[in-house]
């Protein structure tokens, strides 16, 4: 089964995450970064493909992600994603530190993987923070949270067919303890 984090883990991540946002050289990425995924559920990919038009934040109480794809063949894993209140905060921060022009994350992949690491390094987190971990634990949270599974694979992104098997581990994993 894949890793995820139980909620004092998150818990602790947040807490590094606004320490760092308020620390002598303040870095909003940390805890933005590691809340857009734990909300989300995203992937990495999507995660990259993210531009800052596919943001919106005109409802400051309801911010939203919409998960778009240049490919025909993938427009049917398009959706529009909730994301946590004080979103539009920690952008705006990031904004002004990074000065992002067209994609909300400017960098690689690999630099985001450091971002997240560092992140649980900060906490004293044994579990690996990564885009996997972050995915099955927002999975497995919104699963305890009730939510119906149509509504989860739908929020994944998944295929029924991926879905299948997705679901068993997710299920799997929402009955261990927290």
């Amino acid at each position: 089964l894949p890793q995820i984090l139980f909620d004092e883990e998150v818990e602790r991540l947040i807490e590094a995450g606004q320490r760092l946002r308020m620390g002598d050289k303040p870095d909003a990425r940390p805890l933005l970064l590691f809340q857009l995924l734990l909300t989300t559920g995203i992937k990495k990919g999507e995660c990259m493909a993210i531009k800052l038009t596919d943001i919106d934040l005109s409802d400051r109480n309801a911010a939203a992600l919409y998960i778009r794809y240049d490919s025909p063949r993938r427009r049917h894993k398009e959706r529009k994603l909730s994301l946590v209140a004080g979103f539009a905060l920690w952008l705006h921060e990031y904004q002004a530190q990074y000065h992002p022009q067209i994609h909300l994350f400017e960098c690689t992949p690999r630099n985001l993987e450091y971002v997240l690491r560092d992140l649980g390094f900060s906490a004293g987190v044994k579990t690996p923070v990564s885009f996997e971990t972050l995915r099955m634990t927002c999975a497995v949270r919104d699963y305890r949270r009730g939510m119906a599974p149509e509504s989860l694979r739908a929020k994944l992104g998944l295929s029924r067919i991926s879905w299948e098997e997705t679901s068993k581990k997710i299920a799997r994993l929402a009955a261990e303890p927290l």
